[in-house]
């Protein structure tokens, strides 16, 4: 008789168990129901208008979003092994997309969004009315995607949506002051090259050296030759296209230092967080972060100023996304102080963060999708 009281005591307990944790995931299930439906409401309220007070709200919402997305997506037990599973069985049956991510024997490439026109448009006059309030030379550079290089070439003749001639018409609507920088060309002769990362939707170094080539002549500069650098392959990553997939056969990235010997040094970099403190970086730092944007000027955040050892006074202001986190260090061989501003974190007007008219030039460098939404560009004019 004592031997069944402790087995049907162990047995309650058991039951006891199963329900607080069936209690805890139910919770949990309801929590993200929950934030999923605030996440909506943030949603549908930015759809009543574009005002910025709405799209304060609409960044939140989808910062938000990803979070959520990332719980129960990357995080989730069983999910790499679900999802190599899915590319496994996709890539043995002679098939080569999963998802939006296409499957090569020499990278994988994203499927290229639909630009859209309007939305150029908005940002067109947005950084018009910008350049005509301060006044500051400005050169504006749209990078395109990889798949307008290697698409066509590496998807057995596939159709892909060409961004060349968005950006040609985007080009088209800036005042006439407005230097436009087309990089398609030179990023076209030079596909046999590395210039965009097998694993991950960005350029590489060297992608970004070339640009900088090209740039730094339509700003007034002559280019830091190539063999002036030495070039250091730091490490290898696999990023965001192949996080999507986890395809195994295409070869890892490498991440490429280039260092002027005889060249400006940065003497300071100060990174301004969201929180509203301030944190000293260094470029090419380590990061604990998967991201190998952050490997050059650290973890996003809304802005950055680099100071560099130059005695010339020409400061230099960069409105961008991540795309231009790996070029920015080669403009320190030209101006004293480079000032960073991520268009894609900004929480505040421009003009809360900086006075623009202390800068020679502005640079405005982002891929194509990010210049299709104007709602990126909202703080820079008051």
């Amino acid at each position: 008789m004592k031997f069944k009281r402790k087995k049907n005591r162990k047995n309650r307990m058991s039951v006891e168990r199963r329900h607080k944790a069936n209690r805890i995931c139910g919770i949990l299930v309801w929590a993200i129901l929950l934030v999923y439906g605030v996440s909506a409401i943030f949603a549908y309220a930015f759809t009543l208008g574009n005002s910025r007070d709405t799209f304060l709200l609409k960044r939140f919402s989808d910062a938000v979003q990803r979070n959520v997305d990332v719980a129960i997506t990357e995080k989730t037990v069983g999910r790499d092994a679900f999802v190599g599973g899915v590319t496994a069985m996709v890539s043995f049956a002679n098939g080569f997309r999963v998802g939006d991510i296409y499957l090569t024997e020499e990278r994988l490439m994203e499927y290229p969004k639909q630009l859209d026109v309007n939305q150029l448009s908005d940002t067109a006059n947005q950084l018009n009315d910008f350049y005509r309030s301060y006044q500051v030379p400005m050169c504006v550079i749209a990078v395109p995607s990889a798949s307008e290089f290697y698409g066509t070439e590496l998807l057995n003749g596939l159709t892909v949506p060409s961004q060349a001639s968005f950006i040609d018409t985007f080009y088209q609507q800036f005042d006439s002051s407005i230097r436009k920088i087309d990089v398609y060309h030179v990023l076209y002769t030079m596909t046999d090259s590395y210039i965009y990362n097998r694993t991950d939707s960005r350029w590489t170094g060297y992608g970004a050296y070339c640009v900088y080539c090209v740039a730094i002549q339509k700003m007034g500069f002559a280019p830091v030759s190539y063999d002036q650098y030495i070039v250091q392959h730091t490490g290898t990553f696999r990023g965001k296209l192949y996080e999507s997939c986890l395809y195994q056969s295409v070869a890892a990235d490498t991440i490429d230092v280039y260092t002027c010997p005889s060249g400006a040094e940065e003497t300071e970099i100060l990174a301004y967080l969201a929180d509203g403190t301030v944190e000293e970086r260094h470029l090419y730092q380590e990061t604990e972060t998967e991201d190998p944007a952050a490997y050059y000027l650290g973890e996003s955040c809304e802005k950055i100023v680099i100071q560099t050892d130059l005695e010339s006074q020409r400061k230099l202001l960069v409105l961008k996304d991540s795309y231009a986190d790996c070029i920015v260090p080669f403009f320190l061989q030209h101006y004293s102080e480079i000032c960073v501003i991520d268009v894609t974190e900004m929480q505040h007007p421009l003009s809360e963060l900086i006075d623009v008219s202390e800068y020679s030039q502005i640079l405005v460098l982002c891929d194509a999708d990010t210049f299709s939404d104007v709602r990126n560009f909202y703080y820079i004019c008051d």
